[in-house]
C-alpha cells in the first residue's frame, strides 16, 4: 500500500472510529494483562541532548499515567545530566525553563550497554542472555500484554542508530517475528524519533501482526530538533525533537477522566500529524491497532471528572527548529554569532567548525569513489540507483538488508566508523539503492572499498 494511501485510509478511519469502542479487554489502567514499555535514547554525546530529554520526559509521562516502573525498560547512556556543559547539574529539560525531567528516572542500561544486540535481547525476553547486564531486566510479555516502545535518536535508509553499531530494519523486523512466535504480546505500539524513520517499517512491517507504528518522518525526509538557538538559553543545544515534544506536550496538559482515557491513537497520531509542520507523521502496520486507546499503552492520569476548568488541548508554538541533520552546526554557528564567549570558548567552538568542515570532503570523497567505481564496473545500475548526491528513491525490501550491511561494515572496517560520523547518514542511501537493484552486489563492492580506503586520514571521528 502506498504511502499517501496509508496515511489517507488512517484519517479516514480517525473520523470513522473516534467514537467506537472496540472489541478489547482494554478498561484504560484496568487492563487484563501487563502493559510494558521499552524507552531508548540511541545516542550519547552534549549534541544529542535533546534525545535523552525526550525519553525522560516519556519516563515522566507513563510513570504519572501509573504504569508501574518494573514495567519500564529504560536504555540511555546517561551523560548528559551530570556532563560538564550542563549549566543545571544533575537535571535534563525538555524545553525552555522546563520542569527536571531527569529526576527519578531508573536507567537500566547505561553507557557501553546502550547497544542494538542489548535492545533486541530486551524487546524479546531473552533473559539470559541479559544475565549481569545493566539491570538485567527484559520484556517478559505474554499473550495477553501490550508493549509501547519509544525509540529516539539518529536514523537513515533503513536503519537506527546506536552509539557505535547500526539497527537494521531486518532485524528489528525479525525480533518482531520472534516476539510474535513467542505469543509475547497482544499489542504493540512503537512511536519512533528519528530522520527517515519511515523507512524502517515502509514495505517490511507486516499489516496482519497487531503492531502499529507512529514516526516523526517519512521514508526519505529529516526529523526536526525544537527549542534550539535563541530558545535553549544556556544549554546551546536543541532541548527536545518536534515529533517527541508535540505528543508528549499535549499528553501533559490535564484533562478529564473520560477525555485521557478514551483517546484513541488515531486522536493522537492527527493532533501530532496536524502540528508537526517541518516532516510528516506517517503510521504504518495493522490499523486495527490504531483504533486502540493510547491509555491501553501508556496509562492514564485521572485529573477528575469532566469540567470545563479542566483544559482539553495544547497551544503549540514551537518557534526554533533545526534540521536534526544540522542541530550540531546551527547552534555552533548561532553561539558564535550571538553570545558573550570568552576567547577560549570562541577559539574551541571555531576549531570545532573548521575540523567538520576539513572531514566533510574527505567522507564525501571516499563514499563517492566507492559510488564512482561501482557504476563503472556495473553500468546497468546507474539509472536505477540514481546520483551519489541524488539518489532515487527505491523501497526497500528485507532481502536487500544483507547486502546493505554489508557494505557498510565493510566502509566501517576499512575506512572509518559510520556510526560514529553522523555525517554520514545523508549518503547511505545510495548504497541501500544497490542492494535493492542487486541484492548480491555487495561482493564486488567490497573489493571496491578496500581499495579505496587505502589511503585516508585515521582520525575521522565525530565528523556532524
Amino acid at each position: 500500500m502506498g504511502v499517501f494511501n496509508l496515511v489517507s485510509l488512517a484519517l479516514f478511519a480517525i473520523g470513522s472510529f473516534a467514537e467506537h469502542e472496540p472489541e478489547s479487554i482494554d478498561d484504560g489502567n484496568n487492563v487484563l494483562g501487563k502493559k510494558w514499555v521499552v524507552l531508548v535514547a540511541g545516542s550519547d554525546g552534549w549534541n544529542n541532548y535533546r534525545h535523552q530529554a525526550d525519553i525522560c520526559h516519556a519516563y515522566q509521562i507513563v510513570k504519572k499515567n501509573g504504569i508501574p516502573e518494573n514495567n519500564i525498560i529504560t536504555m540511555m547512556v546517561d551523560d548528559i545530566a551530570y556532563n560538564s556543559r550542563n549549566p543545571t547539574p544533575g537535571k535534563i529539560i525538555n524545553k525552555p525553563d522546563g520542569d527536571d525531567v531527569y529526576g527519578g528516572v531508573k536507567i537500566d542500561y547505561k553507557r557501553e550497554d546502550v547497544n542494538k544486540t542489548n535492545f533486541l535481547k530486551i524487546i524479546t525476553g531473552d533473559q539470559e542472555g541479559m544475565r549481569s547486564i545493566g539491570t538485567g531486566r527484559v520484556v517478559l510479555g505474554g499473550p495477553l500484554d501490550r508493549i509501547f516502545i519509544n525509540f529516539v535518536d539518529h536514523g537513515t535508509t533503513g536503519i537506527l542508530c546506536f552509539p557505535d553499531e547500526y539497527l537494521y530494519a531486518d532485524e528489528l523486523n525479525n525480533a518482531f517475528n520472534t516476539m510474535n512466535k513467542n505469543g509475547s504480546y497482544k499489542k504493540m505500539l512503537l512511536y519512533i524519533e528519528a530522520c527517515d524513520a519511515g523507512s524502517m517499517f515502509d514495505g517490511i512491517l507486516s499489516e496482519d501482526t497487531n503492531i502499529f507504528a507512529v514516526t516523526a518522518s517519512g521514508p526519505r525526509e529529516n526529523s526536526f530538533g525544537c527549542y534550539c538557538k535563541k530558545e535553549s538559553g544556556p544549554y546551546n543545544t536543541c532541548l527536545g525533537d518536534l515529533f517527541s515534544v508535540t505528543w508528549m506536550e499535549d499528553l501533559d496538559v490535564p484533562r478529564c477522566k473520560k477525555s485521557a482515557r478514551k483517546r484513541t491513537i488515531f486522536n493522537d497520531f492527527s493532533l501530532t500529524r496536524s502540528n508537526v509542520t517541518k516532516s510528516n507523521v506517517m503510521i504504518y502496520g495493522d490499523l486495527e491497532v490504531g483504533k486502540e486507546k493510547l491509555s491501553s499503552f501508556i496509562g492514564y492520569t485521572d485529573n477528575g471528572d469532566d469540567s470545563p476548568n479542566v483544559q482539553q488541548s495544547n497551544d503549540f508554538d514551537i518557534k526554533n527548529t533545526a534540521s536534526s541533520r544540522d542541530v550540531h552546526e546551527t547552534n555552533v554557528q548561532y553561539e558564535l554569532a550571538n553570545k558573550k564567549l570568552s576567547l577560549p570558548e570562541a577559539l574551541k567552538l571555531s576549531a570545532e567548525l573548521r575540523q567538520n568542515n576539513k572531514m566533510r570532503p574527505v567522507i564525501d570523497s571516499v563514499l563517492r569513489n566507492i559510488y564512482s567505481e561501482v557504476v563503472k564496473a556495473r553500468p546497468d545500475v546507474n539509472s536505477e540507483i540514481g546520483n551519489y548526491d541524488e539518489p532515487n528513491h527505491l523501497k526497500l525490501n528485507l532481502a536487500m538488508f544483507p547486502c546493505y550491511r554489508s557494505i557498510l561494515n565493510q566502509i566501517t572496517e576499512s575506512c572509518f566508523s559510520l556510526p560514529r560520523n553522523p555525517y554520514v547518514l545523508n549518503h547511505l542511501t545510495i548504497f541501500a539503492n544497490l542492494c535493492v537493484v542487486d541484492n548480491q552486489i555487495h561482493q564486488m563492492v567490497s573489493i571496491i572499498v578496500t581499495k579505496s580506503c587505502s589511503n585516508i586520514p585515521t582520525n575521522i571521528i565525530n565528523v556532524q
